[in-house]
């Protein structure tokens, strides 16, 4: 048995004869590998032995597809995983750069509501002519 190590930190066991792209899981474990193969998870994915042995590490990786076989009356899991190409990482960073200045402007906004109380305070008091 091999261990996926995912860069959110979750471990998962893997068949051995899995490699980065072709990743092998039992049945059982079908419904807890597609919940591990997050876009934050697949950032970094380290392949190791059982007992930690180093055996690859990739970054920026996606799902390709999965496709369950029948080997030798024992179904087995294949999840395909592959690089991300330049389109898909150039969209991630337009998406951090819009988280950014979406929190940066909620900032703005607060910063000119306050000033529009502070004038409409004034203007009350008779201090602005």
């Amino acid at each position: 048995m091999l261990k996926l190590i995912l860069s959110n930190n979750a471990e998962i066991g893997v068949n051995d004869g899995s490699t980065i792209f072709d990743l092998m899981v039992n049945p059982s474990d079908y419904a807890n590998m597609w919940e591990a193969l997050t876009e934050d998870g697949l950032k970094t994915v380290t392949l190791t032995s059982e007992n930690g042995d180093f055996i690859d590490r990739l970054s920026d990786l996606a799902v390709d597809h999965e496709l369950s076989t029948r080997e030798k009356d024992v179904v087995v899991c294949h999840f395909y995983l592959r690089e991300k190409d330049e389109t898909e990482l150039e969209i991630e960073k337009l998406r951090e750069q819009i988280v950014s200045l979406t929190a940066e402007l909620s900032v703005h906004d607060g910063a000119i509501a306050d000033m529009g109380a502070a004038i409409s305070g004034l203007a009350e008091e008779g201090g602005m002519e």
